[in-house]
């Protein structure tokens, strides 16, 4: 069974108080940590938070190998069992870093647990998730997430959404727009890895509905727009994603610059609007218990145009069940567009899809801490590598 081998460089408050030798979780992504954390209670003897992560060895990017975290207890660690010795990932811990998310700070997590529990009146919490986009706390029958500046704030736009569809989010319990806090009630069900033909249909009619009733003049979220993609593709290449392409990749991605805006007529000739856009819409951000059915996951939202999602949920969808989804969407489109043809923007999305990608994660990188970047390192490199051979 893989693993990952955890290091944790243990501070109190902002005082290190030594290194835990390497021990074995079976959550293998960087980012699951709960059960690391279960064990670092048990061994220490205090609650333990991850604060983020300072190494990797990389075995797969994002999951298994060694990896470095800074782990903050909320108390004198049982004696005996750390190594006080400094060494290299200890010797820099407090020095400050402008691009650190605010849960990787010291007492980050705890400040945004303090107010959760404070609305639900519960002190029952695990942190299950950290990285460089997200923070996540599960609750007795909630989670609490907080989200990057570049990202957007879950609660906020489940709240816009469900004035269209009271039921196709979570329920908000709370929200702090400034500290980018959501406070969400847990969605009943399973996630619908694989979704049956209902469920297809019913998320995708109801979230067009949605998508076609929204006004996106008040939405405070990022925008990804397809007439901006020649621009933004043109500074990549100037750029680390130049850098990383052959020669023969950057002629051929500079060809794709120039043809970039007959790609976006193609699209815009579907007739469908600049809208809200979710942003991972894999069936795995879809929870269903047999009779309710809603999207979670809202922090990569953007205003963009609607065929990015279906794009998205082809990628996860297995191909008997790709053509079902395009008639169940496209038929959705129609019925509130009458004029629309939606399937038009399918075959320039499979281009566009990927640069939007690369866009993202190239905005990622401009906003994360240095040892974060490891997460997402090749991804726009290869969004771009992605786009020339499609």
């Amino acid at each position: 069974m893989e693993t990952k081998s955890v290091v944790a460089v243990v501070t109190v408050g902002d005082r290190y108080v030594g290194t835990l030798p390497a021990f074995e979780a079976d959550r293998v992504w960087w980012a699951e940590i709960e059960d690391a954390t279960a064990q670092l209670d048990d061994v220490l003897g205090v609650r333990t938070v991850v604060l983020r992560l300072l190494h990797a060895d990389e075995a797969e990017v994002g999951r298994g190998g060694r990896v470095v975290y800074h782990v903050q207890a909320d108390g004198e660690p049982t004696p005996g069992v750390l190594d006080p010795a400094e060494n290299e990932w200890s010797k820099d811990l407090n020095r400050p870093e402008p691009h650190r998310a605010s849960w990787a700070e010291v007492d980050g997590p705890r400040r945004m647990i303090s107010w959760a529990s404070e609305i639900l009146g519960t002190s029952d919490w695990a942190q299950v998730k950290t990285w460089n986009l997200s923070c996540l706390i599960r609750l007795r029958g909630a989670w609490a997430k907080a989200t990057s500046p570049f990202c957007s704030v879950d609660a906020d736009i489940i709240q816009r959404v469900q004035q269209h569809d009271a039921q196709l989010g979570p329920a908000v319990l709370g929200v702090d727009l400034d500290r980018r806090w959501s406070l969400l009630a847990h969605a009943p069900g399973i996630d619908c890895w694989e979704p049956d033909a209902a469920t297809v249909e019913n998320v995708l009619t109801r979230w067009v509905a949605v998508q076609a009733s929204l006004s996106t003049d008040d939405l405070g979220t990022p925008r990804l727009l397809p007439n901006e993609l020649a621009g933004q593709l043109t500074q990549m290449l100037a750029g680390e994603v130049g850098a990383r392409l052959s020669a023969t990749e950057n002629a051929q991605a500079r060809e794709l610059v120039d043809a970039l805006p007959g790609i976006v007529a193609e699209l815009d000739e579907s007739g469908l609007p600049i809208t809200l856009v979710h942003g991972d819409f894999h069936p795995g951000n879809w929870r269903s218990d047999g009779t309710t059915r809603m999207i979670v996951d809202w922090a990569d939202s953007f205003i963009g145009h609607p065929a990015t999602d279906l794009r998205r949920l082809y990628d996860w969808l297995p191909p008997e069940k790709r053509d079902h989804a395009a008639t169940v969407w496209a038929a959705a489109w129609q019925r509130h567009l009458p004029d629309s043809q939606p399937l038009r923007a399918l075959a320039p999305m499979q281009v566009l899809a990927s640069l939007h990608g690369s866009v993202l994660y190239q905005k990622f990188l401009d906003n994360i801490e240095p040892s974060e970047r490891v997460y997402h390192e090749d991804d726009p490199t290869t969004g771009v590598r992605s786009a020339l051979i499609r």
